[in-house]
């Protein structure tokens, strides 16, 4: 009986939660989105560095940036995904099977004149029940600034003047994790975009000029990048006060990683490196098992991720 009440339950959260995907689609209230931080980057921001990118490209040019793939990490389960840093730099997306194109002068796409176009995976209530909620066209308009946004499966037909320029600048990964029952993930649109174009340069300038926006931080970026670098700082605190020669390295692991959690970071910038006694002397340690000894000093290598910025904290630690 308790079996078939948690069916019914289960079903009814479903049906509810579909309902409510279908009365926001069109709709752009953040939260309805599923986006609940108040402190990201704005989109006036992203919109800026795309222009700071502008300026730096050579007539009739355009570059084109395709999000992250996501990654399996076995059978059905894959990891936690995260953006391409260049690609939440330019859009404040996180989401998969996206890509944007940022031309140097305006073209003619799809009837309108634009600088920038960007496709993205449409809403749908059925996905979002599993994976969460979805921006989608709307969304990505009222969220992230963009005025030519279209859906990812229409990149394929659409005229998106690819070819048509005297430089093409990308940055191809080629570890793609396909979805076959899609003909416009991650996949295909690389796919696609490769039978739009000549491929006439490659990622070598772009990674430059990428590197040059972004080593001068603005004064957003350096609010996120102080607060990355306070909870990490925290955290090695936590960690001094606690530690002692009872704990195993991955109990030392997990005093800061749920501070980490604690104060908002979504991720650790890199795998918590927590090295005691002899594995105090490998540099990139990060299986953390062994127990910990009273004369062991553990090296704590850390760093929260705050909404794409990232702290890098190191620690020398008696264990005792």
């Amino acid at each position: 009986m308790k079996y078939f009440l948690s069916i019914i339950i289960l079903f009814s959260s479903v049906f509810a939660f579909s309902q409510e995907v279908k009365k926001t689609i069109g709709k752009t209230t953040s939260q309805d989105l599923g986006i609940y931080d108040t402190d990201l980057l704005s989109a006036s921001f992203h919109k800026s560095r795309r222009e700071a990118l502008r300026k730096l490209m050579p007539d009739s040019s355009v570059a084109v940036f395709f999000a992250s793939p996501i990654r399996n990490r076995s059978n059905d389960v894959d990891f936690e995904y995260h953006q391409d840093p260049n690609f939440y730099y330019l859009t404040g997306l996180n989401e998969p099977h996206a890509v944007v194109l940022i031309y140097k002068e305006e073209q003619m796409i799809n009837g309108v004149n634009t600088k920038e176009v960007i496709f993205v995976r449409k809403r749908n209530p059925s996905r979002e029940k599993w994976d969460g909620k979805r921006l989608g066209v709307d969304g990505t308009k009222s969220q992230l600034g963009f005025e030519n946004v279209y859906s990812n499966s229409e990149f394929k037909k659409m005229d998106v003047q690819i070819d048509g320029m005297n430089y093409i600048y990308f940055i191809a990964d080629k570890k793609d994790t396909r979805n076959t029952n899609s003909k416009s993930d991650l996949f295909d649109l690389k796919q696609q975009f490769l039978e739009k174009s000549t491929v006439k340069n490659g990622s070598k300038y772009l990674t430059r000029w990428m590197g040059m926006l972004r080593e001068i931080k603005t004064k957003e970026e350096l609010v996120l990048m102080r607060k990355a670098i306070d909870i990490t700082c925290k955290a090695q605190i936590e960690l001094m006060k606690k530690l002692n020669p009872k704990m195993a390295e991955y109990q030392s692991e997990a005093l800061v990683e749920f501070h980490f959690k604690n104060e908002g970071a979504e991720y650790t910038g890199f795998p918590t490196i927590h090295g005691s006694g002899e594995n105090s002397c490998i540099f990139h340690y990060v299986s953390n098992r062994k127990p910990m000894k009273s004369e062991d000093l553990l090296v704590s290598d850390i760093g929260a991720e705050y909404h794409g910025y990232t702290a890098d904290v190191t620690r020398t630690i008696p264990v005792d």
